[in-house]
């Protein structure tokens, strides 16, 4: 099972790779493979509107350096791009076509600057128009591929390294465009096409955290090479399309606890966190910020959380949750209903992040505002999809609270939601609700008096 599960993981590290190999066969090239004299001897050929390209070996050029080049000339013989490298092919496969929109076709090339060590091809996309320069550049494994607004260009970005083996490398999707002359990252827009079961290689990796996988991690098993790049590589790509809730599930399956001192959860966290926060750093922020709960001295539902939340932040809205104007009247609605008072203006009021309740994703929506109260609680909503529409989980006024978090325990596959509300600075009341098949229902309830660090947790009947 060991060799197949690895089998999985690499396969998916060569993925894109594989898509590029037919570019790299393009007859017009200059390698240099270690000889004194590139294997290919310089090649002209004219393009359209009076341009041409050269390419051959390059003007003093060392053997284990750049020995090959690659320009693009004007109809007055200039120079107008030129690529220098160990190797340059003129990607025929992808030149001609229109990256950018603008209905002109533009020239490709493909540049070995990694001395031949197999490890730093490059595409480099050149625009013609209105003037010659540099589109974009693009790793080698990148695919493009056409849709009907233009070209799309799809990246494996690599991910964490240092905790797993260079056989099992983590990385995960993005998608691209190029948006008035600059490539645009419209990955948010695929998700759900590269989360998707039909997408083979996401099915692969999650198929490496098979159920006893899961369980055996929650207990607090060594992740083995193969899971820890799993683990990893789906926290990026939840990441990558900000479902930040299922990439702390991920990031919470590593084990607190490690035999390697550089491996424990801590410190995975700790490095994703700084792999991530110039991109996303309000989930860095938030990475930085929680901490699980287990100061109890007896073993409450608060303990079993996989993280702590008290606030959304303001720019967590309807938009950003990726909610329709049909989808977001059809919450506001079931909200206004259950709320104890009614905004202005429930966009302002309303903060919306899109979780994971297990068996499927579902916002919870938090007022800010009007809907809170002097002591920081504030009235918090839980909705899940059902076919066709989404559905309140509270069949009542929905709770007003300081925090709330999710077990990774479910019941008719909804997590359970705990919440905490403040009575005082020293003392607060968690609930625990639990999915009855139709809505939350209050499970377990408990008085809760904290003294610094240390919480004294009593359990009370719920009322």
């Amino acid at each position: 099972m060991r060799r197949v599960l690895f089998a999985v993981v690499v396969f998916l590290s060569f993925v894109p790779a594989l898509y590029a190999q037919d570019d790299l066969a393009g007859k017009i090239s200059c390698h240099r493979a270690g000889l004194p004299e590139p294997q290919n001897q310089p090649y002209a050929k004219k393009l359209w509107d009076g341009y041409e390209i050269s390419l051959g070996p390059a003007r003093n050029g060392e053997i284990d350096g750049n020995g090959c080049t690659a320009a693009v000339y004007n109809s007055g013989g200039h120079v107008v791009f030129r690529t220098t490298g160990f190797s340059v092919i003129f990607d025929e496969n992808h030149t001609g076509q229109d990256f950018d929109g603008d209905g002109k076709a533009e020239v490709v090339f493909i540049t070995d600057t990694g001395g031949g060590n197999h490890c730093c091809w490059n595409y480099s996309v050149i625009s013609l128009f209105p003037k010659p320069h540099r589109l974009f550049d693009a790793p080698f494994g990148a695919r493009f591929e056409k849709d009907k607004l233009g070209m799309l260009i799809r990246e494996k970005i690599p991910g964490l390294s240092g905790f797993t083996t260079s056989a099992n490398r983590t990385g995960a999707e993005k998608v691209f465009r190029v948006s008035q002359g600059k490539l645009v990252d419209t990955t948010l827009e695929f998700c759900p096409q590269i989360l998707s079961p039909n997408n083979v290689d996401f099915d692969q990796v999650q198929r490496v955290l098979a159920p006893e996988k899961i369980s055996k991690l929650i207990s607090g098993l060594e992740p083995d090479d193969e899971t820890a790049s799993a683990l990893l590589s789906l926290a990026l790509q939840h990441t990558f399309c900000r479902q930040f809730d299922q990439a702390l599930y991920y990031l919470n399956l590593w084990p607190e606890a490690s035999k390697y001192p550089g491996a424990t959860r801590k410190k995975v966290t700790t490095a994703f966190r700084g792999s991530i926060k110039q991109e996303y750093p309000d989930f860095a922020e938030r990475l930085l910020s929680l901490s699980v709960t287990a100061t109890g001295a007896t073993r409450s539902s608060a303990e079993r959380i996989a993280w702590w939340l008290k606030d959304l932040s303001a720019n967590e809205t309807f938009p950003a949750a990726q909610l329709t104007a049909a989808e977001r009247k059809q919450i506001i609605d079931q909200v206004e209903n259950t709320s104890f008072d009614a905004p202005d203006s429930w966009d302002k009021e309303l903060r919306v992040r899109r979780i994971s309740l297990g068996a499927a994703d579902g916002p919870i929506i938090r007022g800010t505002r009007l809907l809170c109260g002097g002591t920081g609680n504030c009235e918090t909503w839980v909705f899940r999809h059902s076919p066709g529409r989404w559905l309140n989980l509270f069949e009542q006024e929905a709770p007003i609270v300081s925090g709330f978090g999710f077990e990774q325990e479910a019941a008719g596959g909804i997590k359970n939601f705990l919440v905490s509300t403040n009575s005082s600075a020293a003392t607060e009341r968690r609930i625990l609700f639990k999915f009855d098949g139709n809505v939350y229902r209050q499970s377990e309830c408990y008085e809760v008096w904290i003294d610094g660090a240390a919480e004294r947790i009593e359990k009370v009947p719920c009322k």
